[in-house]
């Protein structure tokens, strides 16, 4: 079947710096003349890698602009998504919540890049778990969560493909979609953490501080041992995280890349608390030769290999968190083995993988 001409490419919103934000930008390098739909873009954060002169944002943006809050417009995106009629022959929606729900031509390609099933309406009330929502915005949430995951049911089916970022992923959408997915993990720029042997002797996490990530382990962990830990990023738990924080725990907010980069090349090893889809972060610190602690379970399963190039803890708990940081002080790590383990995940396997994957639907990747 010829397909209409033009590219499009959806993702739920630019507004936080994250690992489905880096997607969608390897994405729009990828197809560069595809325009960019989303509902908020923030220009200072995203502007050097997409131009904005690509991006169509909702009509909010230009009431309130690209809000901090936009969790709390959470009911509005679907009915938005649902609205939005893509008319370009590929569609490439990015999307941990909402962007898969877009309606396109019958005769388009429509892929979706899946990195979670809804969250808020599947993982409710691990989202909500911590200190950060009010209780009226709790009933709130668990009010909405039948309707949300209705929604999400009906919106996956209408993706022609769908593209799982792990194995996780993968089987999550089998089982609440109902769907089978190809996989195609996230993009890692090894070339930004090269190889380092310096070792300053701190342990690092950097994520955004959401109840989920669990940061609260590595926090707890690392006073209980009295470590040195550096925290990158900042979120709705800071504060909560900072009253439980002893004097070896460092909290440095938001940084620029090129001070992460620093971080990484300097620390001792990485810290991957949560249950995490992939897990970004923690294959950059190994790009470095760093190995992570990081929880049994998610994308970290498929990225660290135990004894190579990281070790595990068994336990959502502080105390066995701290039993692995233990077990990896007297473990050797070779480094240039550990990079090894990250280079399966750079960002040339997954533009080749996408590549691959439009040549073999018919489309032309320089759309």
């Amino acid at each position: 079947m010829k397909r209409p001409g033009g590219a499009a490419i959806v993702h739920d919103y630019f507004v936080q710096d994250g690992g489905a934000e880096r997607c969608a930008v390897e994405l729009a390098d990828l197809l560069p003349q595809a325009l960019i739909s989303t509902t908020f873009f923030h220009d200072e954060r995203f502007g050097e890698r997409i131009d904005p002169r690509r991006v169509r944002t909702w009509p909010l943006q230009r009431l309130i602009g690209p809000t901090e809050r936009f969790r709390a417009l959470l009911p509005l995106y679907p009915l938005w998504f649902s609205a939005v009629h893509e008319q370009s022959g590929l569609v490439i929606s990015s999307t941990s919540g909402f962007a898969h729900g877009v309606r396109t031509r019958r005769d388009a390609l429509h892929v979706a890049y899946v990195h979670t099933p809804m969250r808020f309406g599947w993982d409710l009330d691990l989202y909500l778990e911590g200190s950060s929502f009010s209780p009226p915005a709790r009933l709130a949430g668990r009010a909405l969560r039948p309707l949300l995951q209705r929604w999400d049911r009906d919106a996956a089916a209408r993706p022609d493909i769908l593209v799982a970022n792990s194995l996780t992923i993968q089987e999550r959408i089998a089982r609440l979609w109902g769907r089978s997915a190809e996989i195609i993990h996230p993009p890692v720029d090894t070339a930004e953490f090269p190889l380092s042997d310096r070792d300053d002797g701190f342990l690092l996490v950097a994520s955004r501080m959401l109840a989920y990530r669990r940061l609260d382990l590595a926090v707890k962990a690392a006073t209980a041992l009295r470590r040195d830990l550096v925290v990158v990023g900042d979120g709705p738990e800071r504060r909560r995280l900072r009253a439980m924080a002893g004097p070896t725990v460092r909290f440095l907010g938001h940084v620029p890349r090129w001070q992460l980069q620093d971080l990484v090349a300097r620390s001792h090893a990485y810290i991957l608390p949560g249950l995490e889809d992939f897990g970004i972060a923690a294959v950059e610190a190994m790009a470095a030769g760093k190995p992570v602690i990081a929880f049994r379970g998610g994308g970290a399963t498929e990225t660290v290999q135990d004894g190579v190039t990281g070790v595990f803890f068994d336990r959502p708990d502080a105390r066995s968190l701290a039993e692995a940081v233990k077990r990896l002080d007297s473990t050797t790590f070779d480094g240039p083995t550990v990079r090894q383990g990250a280079l399966r995940f750079d960002v040339a396997v997954f533009r080749a993988k996408w590549r691959a994957l439009l040549q073999r639907e018919g489309v032309d990747p320089h759309l």
